[in-house]
């Protein structure tokens, strides 16, 4: 079963009154155990603030394992740990980390929402919904609003990368990718007439992409899906964009594709793609570019 936002909100919800719980249980147990604990857990004052500091401190221990061991601190963790390397050093069989531009190979593809030709996108489209949270240290009940994924659209393609004089060709087969978004487009972004209701150009907009992303648009006085957001990652030609997999120099007059290149005098391109024990891995994040 897939956890959308509202799963993950409610698990994150009860998930912290029952972390809350067992900091409230652990501290009667040590000031029944602890006579000098006791002295601190009589005072209201201080029982609050030991109950709210464990709770805060769990919660944020569970997320930094759960970051390092599955999540962004892994991603960095294992991209990083291989060097970084120019394509002049690069031999035949080795699992390699390169950093440069990338170059579109042929006709490019066109992002779904932003319209802009790129080499890859992963498009979300988002709804809001009406979830039940706390307020005042879970004192009150209240309804939020949350923006939950509806569908979430992607492609990509080969391209290359120029590091210096020198390129790499990208098999993006099998690679796993984490891209930068560049695009958030909800209220803030919405283009309204002087009335606040969205121009035509928004609404055409919206239902474009909504058509993109083979969803039915609805349309409410006029209106497309005003209660939908859009979330947009590209790789686009001259963004710096990094990879690490296992890669092999071959002849670019082997590849017809690449005779654009061929015909300014690059003979050889080091081509890397996805093996058996050595993912390939793509990412424009900021937190695995370097300067």
């Amino acid at each position: 079963m897939k956890l959308t936002e509202t799963h993950t909100h409610y698990l994150g919800l009860f998930g912290g009154f029952a972390i809350m719980f067992i900091v409230i249980f652990a501290g009667w147990e040590l000031a029944e155990t602890f006579d000098w604990f006791a002295e601190v857990w009589e005072s209201m004052g201080n029982r609050l603030f030991i109950i709210f500091s464990g709770t805060m401190g769990i919660i944020w221990l569970i997320a930094f394992i759960y970051s390092y061991f599955w999540g962004k601190r892994k991603f960095i963790r294992t991209f990083i740990e291989v060097e970084r390397k120019s394509l002049n050093d690069c031999v035949d069989g080795q699992v390699v980390r390169i950093q440069g531009v990338l170059k579109s190979i042929g006709e490019p593809l066109v992002a779904p929402f932003s319209r802009k030709q790129c080499s890859t996108y992963e498009t979300r489209a988002l709804r809001q919904e009406d979830v039940v949270t706390t307020k005042g240290h879970g004192t009150h009940v209240e309804q939020k609003t949350i923006w939950e994924t509806i569908k979430v659209v992607s492609d990509s393609k080969d391209f290359l990368i120029r590091c210096g004089e020198q390129y790499a060709l990208i098999r993006v087969d099998d690679c796993q990718m984490k891209i930068h978004e560049d695009i958030a487009h909800d209220e803030p972004d919405y283009e309204r007439d002087r009335g606040g209701f969205l121009t035509e150009a928004e609404n055409n907009k919206r239902k474009e992409a909504l058509e993109q992303m083979g969803l039915q648009p609805r349309s409410y006085i006029g209106v497309y899906a005003a209660n939908i957001k859009f979330e947009e990652g590209i790789l686009e030609p001259d963004e710096q964009v990094a990879v690490k997999g296992q890669g092999k120099w071959i002849a670019t007059a082997e590849l017809p594709d690449l005779s654009e290149i061929a015909q300014q005098g690059i003979e050889k391109v080091f081509e890397i793609k996805a093996g058996d024990n050595s993912p390939l891995v793509i990412s424009d994040s900021l937190d695995v570019l370097e300067s």
